[in-house]
């Protein structure tokens, strides 16, 4: 059943329209499929690249955390000496680390200084002290206060950062209430815990304050201090919103994407650090396009695998559709050729037709003939009433007259059968006396002399005995119909060995020579062409030579014409002498 599927045209005519979309389909599921693995792939690369940027800010912020409980510790012990500078100064010398605690200092209040080691306090000190927002004394008495983030000389851009730490003194000096404070340098804290977070070169760790205000980025220092809630022209260039750092504001910790200007878009995770009365939200981001290009890397041999997989496909349904193709094609063409030789057998048959038209009279006259001698024979037996006996001679001459009619008919009946091409072993000498008697009226009115030159031991090889038969009948009736004076036909048949003594290439050669007025130069190029004659109207179709050559060239043989004019013209066949 499938085998007759295959083989019906009108399947595989439309199978190739089904191989065009199975193919597209394959080549789309498959390139839809590596596209949503490679999404896929890429989505889980982020969240795990995510995840360990908030390992990275948990562990920093623990770290920040630990190493600001051990300064607690720190300024609660100060505080508890705070009236005894002999002993502040040995902790500040002695026992703080300098690279961390710029300095020791108590003041008043009021932001008098009463007592300090170490660097000089900077001008900032005394706004912290009167600003009625920061609300010290309910702040500090309750623990510990920890200020803002500030420069340590505004004139610079952006200066050595610092953050005070202050805690109320348990005693009093000059009966008021006094504060012992830690000036801590911020940029220490964050090249220690912070600057280190990376998972890539691509990674860099940045800090919000719990107002919004930018207090640590290594590659935008102009930026910082600047306030999320201060949207400006200058923001405006940069950041389309502040939509990603309100959120993490409000959620304090989480993972997000965000775009900053021209930058590539960045992923990151953010982690709050709590210290006492301040937050600070500390953010770890990574380009996107470094975290795709690794996956690119490890993705390759995927991408490799599905290029190849897409061309074989590709290959494979060409091929089939390619194939199929030169199969309709080849169908086509057959059908094509079919139809040609179908309308190539009805033009030869009709050509044969016309041939036996040209050939009525002399038909009449052959039938006649006989059928004359027939009736007077018969006329002479009804005469003398004869006896069978003694009438022998009478029977005789009827009976071949009559076997004569019978041939000729036979003949005649043969040559205008329309039949198949059907190349098989016969005889050439044989047909071509047969051709002979079937034009034996045309010859006889004509009174050509038919010269035979036919060589001994012809062989038997393969052609199509019907379609020879006209080629040979419409050149010698050409002949006969061009022959003048003294009309001679001469007729050739021999072998012709090739000198490569490769019997393949072996031929037959039949030539029909006359003496009648000879083909004009003119004309050579012509006389092979359908419809092309010098005969009237009324004796020819101008198909004879056209359909003759058409014959020969089935055959793979080659017809050849030489004339002069008032010398006659040969017409040389050769055919491939192919024995089976």
């Amino acid at each position: 059943m499938l085998k007759e599927l295959l083989n019906n045209y009108i399947f595989r005519k439309y199978f190739n329209h089904f191989v065009v979309f199975l193919l597209a389909v394959l080549i789309v599921t498959l390139s839809y499929t590596i596209y949503k693995i490679y999404n896929i792939t890429l989505d889980e690369a982020k969240r795990m690249h995510q995840r360990q940027q908030m390992e990275l800010a948990k562990s920093a912020s623990n770290g920040i955390r630990f190493y600001m409980d051990h300064l607690v510790r720190d300024i609660k012990y100060a505080s508890l000496h705070a009236a005894k500078p002999g002993e502040l100064e040995n902790l500040f010398y002695n026992q703080t680390e300098r690279h961390i605690v710029k300095s020791i200092f108590v003041a008043s209040e009021t932001g008098e200084l009463i007592t300090i080691f170490g660097d000089e306090l900077p001008p900032i000190l005394n706004s912290i002290f009167s600003d009625p927002n920061y609300n010290l004394s309910g702040r500090a008495s309750s623990g510990l206060f920890y200020s803002e983030i500030y420069p340590s000389n505004p004139d610079e851009d952006p200066g050595p950062l610092f953050f005070i730490m202050l805690t109320e003194n348990p005693e009093t000096v000059s009966r008021q209430t006094t504060y012992t404070g830690f000036i801590i340098s911020f940029d220490w804290l964050m090249q220690q815990f912070i600057a280190p977070l990376k998972l890539s070169d691509s990674d860099f760790a940045w800090v919000l304050d719990d107002t919004g205000r930018l207090i640590y980025h290594p590659r935008h220092e102009e930026m910082l201090f600047r306030s999320i809630y201060d949207y400006s022209e200058d923001c405006a260039k940069c950041h389309n919103s502040f939509d990603v750092q309100r959120r993490m504001l409000v959620n304090l910790n989480g993972l997000d994407e965000y775009i900053i200007g021209d930058e590539p878009t960045k992923i990151m995770a953010y982690q709050t650090i709590q210290i006492a009365n301040t937050k600070w939200i500390l953010a770890i981001s990574t380009y996107l396009p470094a975290i795709i290009d690794s996956i690119k890397s490890n993705f390759i041999l995927v991408f490799i695998s599905a290029g190849i997989a897409i061309v074989i496909i590709i290959f494979f349904g060409t091929s089939l559709y390619v194939t199929n193709l030169r199969r309709i094609k080849a169908e086509e063409t057959e059908k094509y050729l079919e139809q040609t030789r179908d309308f190539q057998e009805k033009l030869h048959h009709a050509a044969k037709l016309a041939s036996i038209g040209e050939l009525v009279d002399s038909v009449a006259h052959e039938i006649n003939t006989p059928t004359g001698i027939i009736s007077a024979e018969i006329d002479t037996l009804s005469l003398h009433d004869c006896d069978p006996k003694n009438c022998m001679e009478e029977l005789r001459i009827i009976k071949d007259q009559t076997r004569r009619i019978g041939n000729y008919t036979k003949s005649l009946l043969s040559y205008s059968r329309r039949m198949p091409f059907q190349p098989k072993t016969d005889n050439i000498v044989e047909l071509v006396e047969e051709c002979l008697f079937l034009l034996k009226p045309k010859i006889k009115a004509k009174k050509i002399i038919i010269d035979k030159q036919f060589e001994n031991d012809i062989p038997s090889f393969i052609f199509d005995r019907g379609r020879i038969e006209q080629v040979i009948v419409n050149i010698v009736n050409n002949a006969i119909d061009f022959i003048t004076d003294d009309p001679l036909i001469t007729i050739t048949i021999k072998k012709i060995v090739n000198k490569n003594d490769e019997p393949e290439s072996d031929f037959i050669l039949i030539g029909i020579k006359d003496n009648g007025k000879g083909i004009p130069e003119s004309d050579y190029e012509s006389i092979f062409e359908p419809f092309f004659s010098t005969k009237s109207l009324s004796n020819g179709t101008g198909l004879g030579l056209s359909i003759s050559k058409a014959i020969v060239n089935r055959h793979k043989g080659k017809i050849e014409v030489e004339s002069k004019v008032g010398s006659g013209t040969t017409f040389n066949v050769y055919l491939p002498m192919i024995i089976n």
